[in-house]
């Protein structure tokens, strides 16, 4: 038998299929009205379901709440600082930005929720210098990555601040380096916490100014602070802002800052590198997110947070806190945690840093 094809778009009388008069054609009895029915209901429901399942990136971003894991715990400079960012995030984002703290190990559980979290965009980290440089170099046993976690981009940089009690003379760096070569050993100072980044500070002033001085760790800048005061320590390496009420009464001196340029707060107040060339030792503030996630989401969240930190409240309230703010782009942010990185490991190394 011949066979003969057929080729969609060639329609011929040969090729051409019989058309029933539409008085041959029969309706539809109700069985089969309820079925087709039915059908059309499955179809449509069927459609939906796959677009509510399908990834991230084939429906708009966001769709339902953003959530923000702040690693500390509430109440704090860094959760207000979160929350702030958060309210200014949302208009941006067209979604609500939620709060979430889970503080512990210096931020390092806040961090692994993210890590740990589906990469769709929806769970971004408030993180700190401590669970994103500094945790995964000193704590071999961290349960994540820095490899788990992808940069969104730098919020801010904290300055710190050196602070010296009635048991040291020196008046600024030069005078405090000078006696302490005189006296190797002897000068002591104090931080919040072994691995902090006001510990990471006075290691990197021992290295770079080339003196022996002894950390003491305390459990909070308060008790730090009090025995400073007390005498039982040289110096102390604080937040810019902590020691503010004791230095105008006169108790403590404030003597440099440890960013890359005087604190807009304390311009009068000179900054380490202006004695040491090259010093730098900050702490921060970015964001990140879970690595996989698609760079449009992390893209429609930096623009977001760019926007959030340009709002004149937002900045204002960093200045009046001793914050820079910076608002930088992914690949700035990526940049600036791989010099941190190695200047820290360096630190460390030279050192013999561990934690207890």
């Amino acid at each position: 038998m011949q066979q003969r094809s057929i080729r969609f778009g060639q329609a011929s009388a040969a090729t051409a299929l019989p058309v029933a008069p539409a008085s041959a054609v029969r309706p539809l009895s109700a069985a089969s009205r309820r079925w087709a029915t039915w059908a059309g209901g499955a179809l449509v429901a069927v459609a939906m379901w796959m677009a509510g399942t399908a990834p991230a990136g084939a429906q708009a971003y966001p769709s339902r709440p953003v959530k923000l894991i702040a690693p500390y715990a509430a109440g704090g400079p860094t959760d207000a600082m979160a929350r702030l960012l958060a309210v200014e995030m949302a208009k941006s984002l067209g979604q609500p930005v939620v709060v979430e703290n889970r503080p512990g190990a210096s931020g390092a559980i806040g961090a692994d929720v993210v890590a740990k979290s589906p990469p769709d965009g929806y769970t971004v980290c408030f993180c700190t210098t401590g669970p994103t440089v500094l945790m995964p170099l000193l704590e071999p046993k961290l349960p994540y990555a820095l490899r788990d976690l992808a940069p969104v981009g730098l919020v801010h940089r904290v300055e710190l601040s050196i602070l010296l009690g009635p048991k040291q003379a020196a008046k600024n760096i030069a005078e405090l380096i000078a006696y302490a070569k005189a006296n190797p050993g002897k000068v002591s100072f104090a931080s919040p916490g072994a691995g902090s980044p006001n510990h990471m500070a006075g290691e990197l002033l021992k290295t770079m100014g080339g003196v022996d001085i002894m950390h003491i760790p305390y459990k909070g800048e308060q008790p730090a602070m009090i025995d400073l005061i007390g005498g039982q320590a040289d110096m102390m390496v604080g937040s810019i802002f902590i020691g503010e009420p004791q230095v105008k009464a006169g108790k403590l001196r404030m003597i440099a800052v440890t960013g890359p340029t005087r604190a807009p707060r304390y311009p009068e107040v000179p900054t380490v590198a202006d004695t040491i060339s090259g010093y730098e030792a900050t702490s921060h503030v970015g964001l990140h997110v879970p690595a996989g996630t698609p760079a449009d989401i992390i893209e429609k969240l930096n623009v977001a947070m760019k926007a959030a930190v340009a709002q004149p409240n937002v900045t204002e309230k960093m200045l009046s806190d001793g914050i820079t703010p910076l608002a930088t782009g992914v690949q700035e942010y990526e940049a600036y945690l791989q010099r941190e990185i190695e200047k820290w490991k360096r630190v460390i190394k030279q050192n013999g840093i561990k934690l207890d």
